[in-house]
């Protein structure tokens, strides 16, 4: 009969045993879940400013943009470089005889030779 009595107590301590790491286990799951839900909102609302700030900075670089592609087109003009070309550097058309024309009719499998 102790062999009775010993197991109708062995089976209430590991039933709340296993009770406890049952409970355990789920409460571990549901802290990870919080931490890794936690975690994503801190990642979401971050990534949020960063695109913020990056939107800020892409408007202010687009303003700075536009004047100087205004520049580069005014510093581009083919009147303003033969001007500065004559003027500055002294160069003048090239007279007929000076000019070469080179005809290349040569079909592209010579050229690799």
């Amino acid at each position: 009969m102790q062999d009775h009595k010993s197991r109708t107590q062995v089976q209430p301590r590991s039933r709340r045993a296993a009770r406890l790491a049952l409970m355990l286990f789920c409460a571990g799951l549901i802290t990870v879940g919080a931490v890794f839900y936690l975690w994503q909102r801190y990642q979401y609302i971050r990534l949020g400013f960063e695109v913020a700030a990056l939107r800020a900075q892409l408007e202010q670089l687009e303003r700075r943009l536009e004047p100087l592609q205004v520049e580069a087109d005014f510093l581009s003009r083919p009147e303003r470089i033969d001007a500065l070309a004559r003027d500055t550097l002294g160069l003048v058309p090239p007279v007929p005889s000076q000019v070469i024309v080179v005809e290349q009719d040569v079909p592209a499998a010579d050229l690799s030779r």
